[in-house]
């Protein structure tokens, strides 16, 4: 995007090695970025975290995506990760779908046994983001709108979707200008950090990944936010 600044880092609620970081810490993280600069982050929907981007004056931009894919590259990113708290308790267990299915269902805390470390399941964790979409000063897009025809999307939603964020940020880009920066063509999804060769990256990648079980796990405890994100219209998928 014209006129704003590449910062190679980012800011969460939670540090790879579980421990949730405070809002001063936060605070100091943003503070730390350039003018103008794109920041990119996990973090929840709060008042906490909504005064802290008040005092920067930040333009907040949500991207959400279909869970299930979430679920799958997630999965991928515990493993590929050695840092995260999630990876030696993954690391243990049988083959992919034993990884897919504590991305759906959670980790405990004790599982395995003594285990200090946990995660919730994928709706309650996702409870925490889901304010974003509502939120009236942040801007939400879904992730395969951005992606184009790989999320089984247009390139002219792609376009469009684009030009909706630029207005949002207030540049000045005409239709032409979007055209030329960010066709298809020019994107490279491996500059994402949870990225994986092969992955496609696509909406719908989840079906080859998902078995039965997967889906009932999933049915159960995050079906109905599936149909609130208009993803389903029921739950006979």
């Amino acid at each position: 995007m014209p006129g704003l600044v590449k910062w190679n880092d980012i800011v969460s609620v939670q540090a790879l090695c579980g421990i949730m970081n405070t809002p001063a810490h936060i605070r100091w993280k943003i503070g730390s970025a350039p003018n103008h600069a794109i920041v990119r982050s996990h973090l929840m929907h709060c008042n906490v975290i909504l005064n802290i981007l008040k005092e920067f004056d930040s333009k907040i931009l949500f991207i959400y995506r279909d869970l299930r894919d979430v679920a799958v590259s997630h999965a991928r990113w515990v493993m590929k990760e050695e840092r995260i708290f999630l990876h030696k308790v993954y690391k243990q267990q049988k083959d992919f779908d034993d990884h897919l299915m504590s991305s759906i269902l959670g980790v405990p805390v004790g599982s395995p046994f003594g285990s200090n470390v946990s995660q919730p399941d994928i709706g309650q964790d996702f409870a925490r983001w889901k304010g974003w979409i509502y939120e009236p000063t942040a801007l939400a897009v879904k992730f395969e709108d951005l992606v184009g025809e790989r999320g089984e999307s247009s390139e002219e939603i792609r376009l469009q979707t684009i030009e909706k964020i630029a207005n949002f940020l207030e540049l000045n880009l005409t239709p032409q200008q979007i055209d030329k920066r960010f066709s298809s063509h020019m994107m490279n999804p491996a500059e994402s950090h949870t990225f994986v060769k092969g992955g496609q990256g696509r909406r719908g990648g989840w079906r080859a990944k998902f078995n039965p079980q997967h889906k009932e796990a999933f049915k159960r405890v995050a079906g109905d936010v599936l149909i609130e994100l208009g993803y389903e219209q029921d739950m006979n998928w």
